[in-house]
């Protein structure tokens, strides 16, 4: 019985990436998708010994095999982009907060979290000072000294209470 994995091709075809990077020429497998592994079954039934073809449970064995893969590479998709949802949510919730760590230029530096950026993948914080900041790269968070929100509270460190400017 042949596998997928020996009907490889040992050149690149017209559906596989024209251009591949450093990382898939040391692993060619790496950047095969189901749809490379469907072509790979096909080129095999087509091929294979009239005297001694696949078999039924082979085929399906195959196709349940490319279905896992799918699966796998869909819940890697949706893992990856909710732990990014999640880290724009934590980083949202540093506006108005004092930070500390290492700033785009490799220096210490803190300030006021202003706003919230995502490139390429990665969070970073726009401080009050003008510099940027990675969500990853920071070390201490502590509250604004003063700070009025737009709701009208105003943060009292000392005291860590919290007023509102509705009386009740």
């Amino acid at each position: 019985m042949s596998t997928i994995a020996s009907t490889l091709p040992t050149s690149t075809s017209s559906t596989s990436s024209t251009s591949i990077g450093a990382a898939a020429a040391a692993d060619p497998y790496s950047s095969l998708t189901p749809a490379d592994f469907i072509q790979m079954m096909v080129t095999q039934l087509q091929n294979q010994d009239p005297t001694q073809p696949t078999s039924n449970e082979d085929i399906l064995q195959q196709i349940s095999q490319i279905g896992q893969l799918q699966s796998t590479d869909t819940l890697q998709t949706d893992l990856s982009q909710m732990v990014l949802q999640d880290s724009i949510s934590s980083a949202g919730n540093l506006i108005g907060k004092t930070v500390q760590g290492v700033d785009s230029t490799g220096n210490t530096s803190s300030g006021i979290v202003n706003s919230v950026q995502v490139a390429n993948g990665a969070v970073s914080l726009q401080l009050d000072t003008g510099q940027t900041m990675l969500l990853s790269n920071v070390q201490s968070i502590a509250q604004a000294t003063g700070t009025a929100t737009s709701a009208g509270t105003t943060t009292t460190p000392a005291a860590s209470t919290t007023t509102t400017g509705a009386a009740s």
